[in-house]
């Protein structure tokens, strides 16, 4: 029996809409699940070279398409003919290819002079159908003489026709059998030397050659012979030039079809958005995506740890339990073949070296299988065959026959492999494999989330706590008739009730502690926000002070010249007196004692002016808006140049270089003094309001309305994030009341999600 386990999680198809992008026709063979690999050389060296490729290609790249030329080889093998001249023309195609993929690639040696030599001359002598071109070099004399010959031929035919016009029956010369012919009246054959050609129908009109076009038609016939030739000739050398080249061609379309297996998985990552995930032992899933669901897809996130070797997915039907397998499944796959895959690179998944997955009915009645039977001869299968890194999926296990058996039995399945496999994921509805993985060391449950007032399934994972299968709410929604309903219900008895109504408490708290998490995490949000104003409130304080002693020190240093100007005068007018020697010491000394004073003050300044500049340095950065100066003037950081100093631009465009101290932080009110009419914040293409309450992030948003209606602005996007829910309830709810709202919906799903809105304004 063979294990079909990568057409069960629909590998083929993602290969097969990944080989679509190949350059190299040859190179789709190879794109098969076959490439998927347990060896961590291969994976490693494979992801080096697909990441090298992928830098590459976020540039413009010069790249084509290559010709299959395989088929040549087995020709030359088998035959001496000359190459088929179009064969020929697809060698030079393929060696232009190849040397601009030697040009993306980087390398610097490039083709052989041979076979550089043998592109250009079949390249410049062949069009794409195999013909040799017009302007051939070797042609052109050729096609001259030729042209020449032609000439005197028509001039030749034009004068006998015109000198002997009584015995033509028309004014034109006639081509027979590619000689030119002249149709003469039968009555005046004996009238001329010439070779009879032919006849009309009616015998009245008989084509001849005279004896001078005899020898013109001719040099034309051999002129034109002398081309056929050279072109045979041309094309003989070409094919022979290429049978030479054979055994490096055969190289060429390995390092081709190399180059084209990992550019195909570069080209198809990058254009999805791929990442690479960690190596690690247990299973981290972050934003991973079904890369067949498009832009249906909805971000999975789910974790295995390290420990757990069992998990058992429950939840509604359609809730996305065998996608969510088929997901892993998939990346896990991918990671093993390029080293990227449709998911976050914050994910982890571990090397499996072997998969088996059994998902769907199975059923035939050609082979006389029933749905069970036919999932028992799989789970035989996979456990003869798998192995301690072996990854197991197992849908809906034990179903097709009696529930109490069926749930037996998947817990013997599941003991079985928790032991004998890696990681296995089963997806079920019975209570008992839930009881089950619930009280057993190395094993988890997992739902899928139910919401149970729109009774719609969100497609997200819950880890450790099993889910409920919803039947009766599912039947509800496909509209069953309300008295099955009721029927149903009241059979159910209320050991289920309590059963349900235990998983409903669960997950209802589950949410109620993701709220918490998430309110706990804007609290903290919120002190960061607190504790880096406060900051700049202890800087302005100290700038403050900063400023008052600089003040000072200036009023000191203007009372110190004024008072040495004082008590000079006053000893130059006492020197004439009676002070004596001793009185006027005493008075120098306080001059001096003065000044060191001074000195001292203003030392303290400048420590005092360094110590500010360089805890300014810590609170501005670059892009932060500012005021400049003493009058307040707006402006926004470009740069820091050099220790205490940045580049500003005013909010004229003017730019400026100032210091720290001349700064301060946007926040605070302008100084100007100054009135007159001022214009809402710029509108921006993309506002961020995570981390902000929903009034303040209300309050942003309608500063962005305005600012875009006045601009022209007709769409921007919000980023709230998920959270739980507030802002982009809030936000929703604001934009549906706001007329000048034309259309509001969440991003796709690579652009951010549900954690995104995109907003389109009235025209």
């Amino acid at each position: 029996m063979k294990n079909d386990v990568f057409e069960n999680i629909e590998l083929d198809i993602v290969l097969e809409n990944i080989s679509k992008l190949c350059l190299f026709p040859e190179t789709v063979d190879r794109i098969t699940a076959g490439l998927v690999s347990s060896d961590e050389r291969v994976i490693s060296s494979r992801h080096a070279v697909v990441e090298e490729y992928r830098e590459k290609l976020k540039q413009p790249a010069e790249l084509s398409a290559f010709p299959p030329i395989s088929g040549i080889f087995s020709f030359v093998e088998n035959s001496h003919m000359d190459i088929p001249s179009q064969d020929v023309f697809k060698v030079g195609e393929f060696l232009s290819s190849l040397c601009k993929m030697l040009v993306f690639q980087g390398r610097q040696d490039g083709l052989p002079e041979e076979d550089v030599s043998l592109m250009n001359g079949i390249l410049s002598s062949l069009d794409w159908e195999g013909n040799v071109v017009e302007d051939h070099p070797r042609l052109l004399p050729l096609k001259r003489e030729l042209d020449s010959r032609r000439s005197r031929r028509a001039r030749f035919s034009a004068s006998f026709i015109r000198e002997n016009a009584a015995s033509m029956m028309n004014s034109n010369p006639v081509f027979h059998n590619e000689r030119i012919v002249l149709p003469i009246k039968a009555s005046d054959k004996n009238r001329f030397e010439c070779y009879v050609q032919g006849s009309s129908a009616s015998g009245q009109t008989l084509f001849v050659e005279p004896f001078e076009l005899v020898d013109m038609n001719n040099d034309v016939v051999l002129a034109e012979e002398r081309i056929r030739a050279e072109i045979l000739k041309i094309k003989s050398e070409l094919s022979n030039a290429v049978r030479m080249r054979i055994p490096e061609l055969k190289g060429y379309v390995d390092l081709v079809l190399d180059f084209d297996l990992h550019y195909v998985f570069a080209l198809y990552g990058l254009k999805n958005g791929w990442s690479h995930p960690k190596k690690g032992e247990g299973v981290s899933l972050v934003a991973a995506r079904h890369p067949l669901l498009g832009t249906k897809a909805v971000p999975i996130d789910f974790s295995v740890p390290k420990d757990v070797h069992a998990v058992v997915i429950s939840g509604a039907n359609a809730g996305g339990k065998t996608v969510t397998m088929k997901t892993l499944a998939l990346c896990a796959a991918l990671n093993q073949i390029s080293g990227f895959a449709p998911l976050d690179d914050s994910s982890e998944l571990p090397f499996f070296d072997s998969f088996f997955a059994d998902i769907g009915d199975g059923q035939s009645i050609e082979d006389s299988s029933s749905t069970f039977s036919s999932h028992m001869e799989k789970v035989s299968f996979f456990a003869r065959n798998a192995g301690q890194r072996s990854l197991v999926l197992l849908d809906e296990l034990g179903s097709g026959t009696d529930p109490d058996e069926g749930a037996a039995l998947s817990i013997a399945v599941l003991d079985y492999f928790m032991t004998h496999s890696r990681l296995t994921l089963v997806t079920s509805h019975y209570s008992k494999v839930k009881n089950h993985a619930y009280l057993s060391a190395g094993m988890e449950n997992a739902s899928m989330e139910f919401d149970e007032r729109t009774l719609q399934p969100t497609y997200r994972v819950i880890p450790g706590i099993p889910g409920d299968s919803h039947a009766i709410e599912t039947a509800r929604r496909m509209r069953v008739p309300e008295q099955i309903i009721r029927q149903a219900e009241a059979d159910l008895g209320d050991d289920r009730l309590t059963g349900a109504s235990i998983i409903s408490s669960l997950m209802k708290k589950s949410r109620t502690l993701d709220r918490k998490i998430g309110q706990a995490e804007e609290r903290r949000r919120e002190a960061e926000r607190k504790l880096a104003d406060l900051e700049k409130r202890i800087a302005e304080v100290d700038r403050k002070e900063f400023e008052l002693e600089k003040s000072g020190s200036r009023e000191i240093s203007s009372f110190i010249s004024a008072s040495r100007k004082q008590l000079e005068n006053l000893i130059r007018a006492i020197r004439t007196g009676e002070l004596d020697d001793a009185k006027i010491k005493d008075a120098k000394r306080f001059i001096s004692q003065i000044e060191a004073e001074g000195g001292r003050i203003e030392k303290k300044v400048e420590r005092k002016e360094d110590e500010y500049d360089s805890l300014d340095s810590r609170v501005f950065s670059v892009g932060e808006n500012v005021l400049c100066g003493s009058n307040g003037i707006c402006g926004r950081i470009l740069s820091k140049n050099g220790r205490n100093g940045y580049l500003v631009i005013l909010d004229s465009g003017m730019k400026l270089n100032l210091k720290a101290c001349d700064l301060r932080p946007a926040s605070e009110p302008s100084r100007q003094t100054w009135t007159g009419y001022s214009t809402p914040a710029r509108a921006e293409y993309q506002m961020d309001v995570r981390g902000l309450t929903l009034e303040q992030a209300l309050s942003r948003l309608d500063d962005q309305m305005e600012a875009a209606v006045l601009s022209g602005l007709r769409s921007f996007s919000i980023i709230h994030g998920y959270g739980d829910g507030i802002l982009m309830r809030g936000i929703h709810d604001y934009l549906k009341r706001r007329r000048e709202v034309c259309e509001y919906r969440f991003a796709r799903p690579e652009d951010g999600g549900m954690g995104k809105t995109y907003v389109e304004l009235q025209t």
